[in-house]
């Protein structure tokens, strides 16, 4: 019977770009564990490791999913590509609508027809901040179509110098380009009033979010620069800026 690797299953929204309706959309997440990077601003290092104990059937998986929307995540869940293929196809063939979100080292199902206009891949274009840069495969965005993303998560200004060159040097890359700011949620607390105090000087009442400069100032230089790619910031991170694992 083939099984896989699970970290959890969850419903939530689509934070980001995903191929479909994009951000916010209403979404059952089926996060694998098991990955073959260790990115340095990682945010699921907790579903790295893989644990015998979590193993689930195909049809258990089936079980647990709400919506029509389905976003495969990981860790990197194209590490169990033959036991994950079956899923994906039963998920097709019933009608789901699925987004596969993978790390830029294995390339898409060479099994599922490209004419399946139901299955996306967001693939991610590790960056010098990452620390993953040189384990980029080639073969995991050569064969996208145009419905397909490669998103850049961008930390500064070197980032944003080097996804631009990428863009530019494979124009044959045809999956839409976004650049999503690696975002840090600051918090300040506001008294019952709503009048915001710094925290050691007030009994906290309510958790405000205040973004840090990053997001506004990478949205400038595309801006500036007309950089063909489209900005996507992470919702579910400012919605639950506090949740520990999934949200």
């Amino acid at each position: 019977m083939n099984k896989l690797n699970i970290q959890a299953i969850f419903d939530s929204i689509d934070g980001e770009c995903n191929g479909f309706q994009g951000a916010g959309q209403l979404t059952t997440f089926i996060r694998l564990k098991g990955c073959n990077l260790s990115c340095r601003w990682c945010d699921t290092k907790y579903a790295q490791n893989p644990k015998p104990e979590n193993w689930m059937a195909i049809d258990e998986i089936v079980e647990q999913i709400h919506f029509p929307k389905v976003t495969i995540t990981g860790g990197e869940p194209l590490l169990q590509r033959t036991n994950l293929l079956p899923l994906v196809e039963i998920l097709l063939t019933d009608g789901y609508s699925i987004t596969i979100e993978t790390n830029g080292t294995e390339p898409p199902f060479a099994e599922i027809d490209t004419s399946f206009r139901e299955l996306r891949y967001v693939v991610d274009f590790k960056l010098p901040s990452s620390g993953m840069t040189k384990r980029m495969n080639s073969l995991a965005f050569s064969d996208l179509n145009s419905m397909d993303i490669i998103k850049f998560v961008i930390l500064d200004k070197e980032d944003y110098d080097f996804a631009r060159c990428v863009i530019f040097e494979h124009p044959n890359w045809i999956a839409r380009k976004v650049f999503s700011p690696a975002v840090k949620i600051k918090y300040i607390y506001a008294n019952t009033w709503g009048e915001f105090e710094q925290p050691d000087t007030v009994i906290p009442k309510r958790l405000c979010i205040v973004n840090d400069e990053w997001p506004r100032q990478l949205a400038e230089m595309m801006i500036r620069d007309r950089v063909p790619a489209q900005f996507s910031l992470q919702l579910h991170k400012i919605l639950w800026p506090d949740a520990k694992e999934e949200r």
